[in-house]
């Protein structure tokens, strides 16, 4: 069983196959991806992806697009409407509101252990407010722990220790959490 994954880079698709993964375990699937190194790409080929992802085993598709400048609605319709048509048995469209960085800026603990640190930095209050969620994520570590931060790097290790359940109050990942549970009743 497989889940295919479309995003804008590979370090979103790491991200959201680590906290997938801690979603569905003890389950194990696999994935397969699609990256299209930016937001036109990514829109213009997404549906054809999609099939192309279906065709090779995947059951289920998680689209990953960053809002930046937006309409939320019209942006969650135009995907949506792509990857209907390739027939998956689920799929989901997420919309982070800034950028993804902005889920990692949920758990202080998680970052703390991405970076091998036992201190834990004060995070904002509501990270999906933030304008550029992955600059203040670069800044943060670096005030706090003297370290470069690298998202290519390090966002599938924060991922790795995040727990999914700080996430639930992040509205653009609660609909993630449906859907897994929805992979996890397939699953059964």
């Amino acid at each position: 069983m497989k889940m295919g994954i479309i995003a804008e880079d590979d370090s979103d698709v790491g991200v959201l196959r680590e906290i997938t993964v801690a979603l569905l375990r003890p389950h194990a699937i696999g994935f397969k991806r699609f990256v299209g190194h930016g937001s036109g790409k990514l829109r213009r080929k997404c549906g054809a992806w999609a099939r192309s992802l279906v065709r090779q085993g995947c059951q289920w598709i998680v689209v990953v697009h960053d809002l930046d400048v937006h309409n939320e609605d019209i942006l969650r319709r135009e995907l949506t409407n792509a990857i209907a048509p390739a027939r998956a048995k689920a799929h989901a469209v997420l919309i982070p509101r800034r950028e993804i960085e902005a889920w990692l800026l949920y758990d202080a603990r998680a970052i703390a252990a991405a970076f091998h640190e036992r201190e834990r930095p004060r995070l904002p209050g509501n990270p999906e407010s933030l304008s550029d969620p992955k600059g203040h994520l670069r800044d943060l570590i670096w005030r706090k722990y003297r370290k470069d931060y690298l998202n290519t790097v390090h966002n599938s290790e924060i991922a790795k220790h995040i727990r999914a359940s700080l996430l639930g109050v992040c509205s653009s990942f609660a609909p993630h959490i449906v859907f897994t549970g929805r992979v996890r009743q397939m699953i059964r």
